[in-house]
């Protein structure tokens, strides 16, 4: 056979009947039972080439009483002799007396010399080297506890702290390093455990959170922890220490993780740290707010209602429009700026658990205001009566309008007539214009879906030439229309410097003639006409006179106001 480790191995006999027998010259069985007294057993013992391990522990005591303190050892095999040394504060224990847990042969413990306890034990010869189980008692020294702390410290100089194996030779075993062979100890006065400090961990959790960490500092002569949690929380790990791991259920909880240390002599101050776990957030409801809006205008406010749950809000919006206001809340104020196009507005809530489900999406369309890109030009000049003349400007935004106007010591609009088309577009035509509109202004005023109005600078204006062989001098035929402004009549003086055909004619500043005397054969001189205009409505009119003679056409315009 061969070693295969350290200890004590039984050889025995094992007799069924058959495996253990003897035979005479016939090949008779001879007697052998009880197998006791004829088959005896025996058994090998290979010792360890290392000293046991020992140990005295760290406790607490209240001060005045007396304590036991037991000296344990491991790996206590075929033990032939030991010699033990341990110090103390005399101040605080005072030695009375020991035990001999494990009997072993030839125990002396000397506690004569306050502060050094030496203790030692040999086998006889003749008798067996002692072998024990781990964590044995192996003595127990009895103090008197005076109150205070110290420390219980073996003292190995070489041969104060020594174990020897079996006898005769004694041989000596390997206890180095001490600290791998002599577990040193204490005693402290202490009645109850320590407060427990703050609980450490989050207070609040999502439902169905897994292995969710609380722990408070380690709590002074604490040799238990006490953990108490909400309904719907579970210790999955840690119990009893001062870390634990805890399991949330699937539905809300609340309350309080409470825990307090616990010893021999009672329960410490508890803390506690109150916790709630949450689902995410419910989903958003509908938001309100413009779905029209324009580019740079004032902010413009988007809400939904407060969402359950919810901790902040996530807001989505078009691209090119910022949140200037109510950032994480509910109510926004939003800036549409010039590069903002159209799009949704969205928005939900969220807390630690994640984010709830988003509202419907909000469409909204962005609006650009009106925008000049060219002002009108004045167009070529056209003759009196014949030819066109033509506006145009161009302009960008949405929804654009256009409204011509002209010019007569204020604005006016224009109407759409013969002479006039185009009044509410981006061209306008004026058709055969008369020579009473030479020089006159025109601008355009154009709106859109979003303010504000922009209008034209004014500084386009008409020119318009009589033909050739037709004089523009009205001086020579001298008209003067009276009373101006006129009411039920007006009187027209005039002169006619040649024979010739006369038309007159009065009409409103949209074209419509209201009066019209053609044709009339006029001599030379001073002539009067009086004309009804207890009919007219108030306003501007162009009273012109046309003087056809053999040679010549002559023109004579003049503005009169109509006041009833």
């Amino acid at each position: 056979a061969s070693k295969a480790g350290n200890g004590l191995s039984f050889i025995q006999w094992f007799d069924d009947g058959y495996y253990c027998n003897y035979s005479d010259g016939s090949y008779t069985i001879l007697h052998d039972s009880p197998t006791g007294d004829y088959y005896f057993n025996g058994s090998l013992v290979f010792q360890s080439p290392d000293a046991p391990v020992t140990t005295i522990p760290s406790l607490a005591a209240l001060a005045g009483t007396n304590v036991g303190i037991p000296v344990t050892v491991s790996n206590f095999q075929m033990i032939g002799s030991f010699s033990l040394r341990l110090l103390y504060d005399p101040s605080v224990l005072s030695y009375l007396s020991y035990e001999n847990n494990a009997g072993f042969p030839g125990l002396l413990i000397e506690g004569s010399e306050p502060g050094t306890i030496q203790v030692s034990g040999i086998v006889p010869m003749g008798d067996t080297a002692v072998s024990l189980a781990d964590n044995t008692d192996l003595f127990t020294l009895n103090f008197n506890y005076q109150g205070g702390f110290t420390e219980l410290n073996w003292i190995d100089d070489g041969l104060s702290c020594n174990y020897a194996g079996s006898l005769p030779s004694y041989p000596l075993l390997n206890d180095s390093p001490q600290e791998s062979f002599y577990t040193n100890g204490s005693v402290s006065e202490n009645a109850l455990p320590g407060g427990a400090g703050p609980v450490s961990g989050p207070a609040l959790v999502c439902t169905g959170a897994t292995s969710v960490e609380y722990s408070i500092p380690v709590i002074e002569y604490a040799t238990g922890y006490v953990w108490s949690l909400p309904d719907g929380a579970v210790i999955i790990s840690g119990q009893n220490t001062h870390s634990i791991l805890v399991d949330f259920g699937p539905t809300p909880v609340s309350g309080e993780i409470s825990v307090y240390g616990t010893n021999q002599f009672g329960n410490g101050i508890a803390s506690s740290l109150t916790v709630a776990s949450t689902i995410p957030p419910q989903a958003a409801g509908l938001i309100t707010g413009q779905q029209e809006v324009c580019r740079e205008q004032n902010p413009v406010s988007y809400a939904v209602q407060p969402i359950v749950g919810a901790i902040n809000y996530n807001w989505s919006l078009p691209y090119g429009a910022t949140i200037v206001s109510g950032m994480n809340t509910n109510i926004i104020g939003v800036n549409f700026g010039p590069a903002s196009t159209s799009g949704m507005v969205v928005v939900c809530g969220s807390n630690s658990c994640g984010d709830g489900q988003n509202s419907e999406p909000l469409p909204v369309t962005v609006f650009s205001p009106p925008q000049l890109v060219s002002q009108p030009y004045s167009p070529p000049a056209v003759f009196a009566g014949q030819g066109e003349a033509v506006f145009t400007l161009s302009a960008t935004g949405d929804g654009l309008t256009y409204r011509w106007q002209e010019y007569n010591g204020t604005w006016y609009d224009l109407s759409e007539n013969s002479l006039y088309t185009g009044v509410l577009t981006d061209s306008l035509r004026i058709i055969n214009p008369p020579i009473s509109l030479n020089g006159t202004h025109y601008r355009c005023v154009v709106q859109g879906v979003c303010l504000p109005e922009v209008i034209s600078d004014g500084e386009a204006f008409l020119t318009v030439l009589l033909p050739v062989g037709i004089s523009a001098n009205t001086h020579q035929m001298n008209l003067l229309a009276f009373p101006n402004p006129f009411t039920e009549e007006l009187v027209l003086n005039f002169n006619i410097p040649s024979m010739g055909k006369l038309a007159i004619t009065l009409q409103n500043l949209v074209g419509e003639k209201v009066y019209c005397l053609n044709d009339n054969i006029y001599s030379t001189g001073n002539q009067s006409v009086k004309l009804n205009t207890r009919n007219l409505v108030s306003g501007i009119y162009l009273l012109s006179l046309k003087l056809q003679t053999d040679n010549n056409l002559m023109i004579s315009t003049i503005k009169v106001v109509c006041d009833h």
